[in-house]
């Protein structure tokens, strides 16, 4: 998540979605940000023929959440959004058919299962740009408050080569544009419109590496550069 606005509107100028309206606040250090904390980070979407980037929590609230407590408990599911039923859950459906969103990232971490152990990998694009996500947004009122909070969940599929070799166990990835014309058929196309672009992304969009073991330790400080650099395990020395 640590790239500059500059960045991201060149890139999306690029994709030909045109000017970008808004001004987000970029996490800053966004080296790692875990899911599971519901950050604010930045989502580009489509509105009236115009592209806004805005901030929107990561885990998806629909509108129809009764309850605070009924928010969290669907935001904690709402993360990710499987691409084979996400027109179909409750959870995810309105969104689905209102308002998709891409979700711009310098990369993802994954894990890997050998043995008993997890072993932190960090993917990324080939050629060093951002990856855009996409993802499904909406807006849910807080009853007590009557604040308008918007939250987003990021679709996946079934994992490509790299990413099963990765992720192992339950091989699935995020969905991914491969170019410019998806990006702007994800954010300007109807439902029925983007189905075709719910698969894996072509092995040579991504490259990945192992990192650091403290990656995977939730009590440690993980925010920071450190977490995304390669890291080769020191192996034990023969006695013969």
């Amino acid at each position: 998540m640590n790239f500059s606005q500059t960045q991201l509107q060149s890139q999306l100028d690029l994709n030909n979605l045109g000017p970008v309206q808004g001004q987000p606040e970029i996490p800053n250090p966004g080296f790692f940000l875990s899911g599971f904390a519901h950050p604010l980070m930045p989502i580009v979407s489509s509105k009236e023929g115009q592209t806004w980037l805005e901030n929107a929590h990561w885990g998806l609230v629909p509108s129809w959440a009764a309850s605070a407590e009924k928010a969290r408990e669907l935001a904690a599911m709402g993360l990710n959004a499987r691409s084979e039923t996400v027109a179909e859950k409750p959870l995810f459906r309105a969104a689905w058919q209102r308002q998709a969103c891409l979700v711009p990232m310098t990369g993802f971490f994954e894990w890997k299962q050998e043995g008993k152990r997890k072993l932190p990998h960090f993917i990324y694009a080939s050629d060093q740009s951002l990856l855009l996500a996409a993802g499904i947004t909406d807006f849910w009122a807080d009853p007590e408050t009557g604040e308008q909070v918007q939250t987003f969940s990021i679709l996946t599929t079934e994992a490509n080569a790299l990413m099963a070799e990765i992720h192992n166990v339950k091989k699935r990835m995020p969905v991914l544009m491969q170019d410019a014309s998806d990006a702007q058929r994800w954010l300007c196309g109807r439902p029925e419109q983007r189905f075709d672009l719910l698969k894996p992304a072509t092995d040579s969009l991504l490259k990945a590496h192992r990192v650091a073991d403290f990656v995977s330790r939730a009590g440690e400080d993980r925010n920071r550069v450190e977490c995304q650099k390669a890291f080769d395990e020191p192996r034990q020395a023969s006695l013969f």
